[in-house]
C-alpha cells in the first residue's frame, strides 16, 4: 500500500500550510524556498530531578518526504505564512521519519547552539 499517497497527500491537502523554507544546513548559500506542513504547537510540562516543572512548547512540522528534493536538517529555517504563528520564524532542531512517507521536524524558535 501507498501510505504516502493514499493517506499523507490527502491529508496535506487539507491541513498543511505554507512555509519558507532558509536551508543554511542542509543547502548552503541556496535560495530560500517554498513548502508546505502540517503545523502543529502545544503546551508541554517537563518534571525536573527536583521535582520543579519546566513550562515549554512543542511545536511541529509534518512533512511529506516526497514533496521534499532535499530534507531540511537541524538549523535549517522555517518561516510559517499563514495561521497563527504567521511570520515565525523557527530552526529546525530535531526530524524523525514515520516509515510511511512521512516525517514530523521539531521546531525551536530561540536560537540554535553555536
Amino acid at each position: 500500500m501507498d501510505f504516502s499517497t493514499l493517506v499523507l497527500l490527502p491529508g496535506m491537502t487539507t491541513f498543511a500550510i505554507s512555509v519558507t523554507v532558509r536551508p543554511e544546513v542542509s543547502q548552503p548559500g541556496a535560495a530560500d524556498y517554498a513548502a508546505r506542513g502540517v503545523f502543529s504547537s502545544a503546551p508541554t510540562d517537563v518534571q525536573m530531578q527536583d521535582g520543579t516543572v519546566f513550562s515549554d512548547q512543542q511545536t511541529t512540522l509534518g512533512i511529506r518526504i516526497s514533496e521534499w528534493s532535499v530534507l531540511p536538517v537541524n538549523g535549517d529555517r522555517i518561516t510559517v505564512n499563514e495561521g497563527v504563528a504567521a511570520g515565525t520564524t523557527f530552526w529546525v532542531a530535531d526530524s524523525s521519519g514515520d516509515g510511511q512517507g512521512g516525517m514530523t521536524l521539531t521546531l525551536r524558535k530561540t536560537a540554535p547552539p553555536e
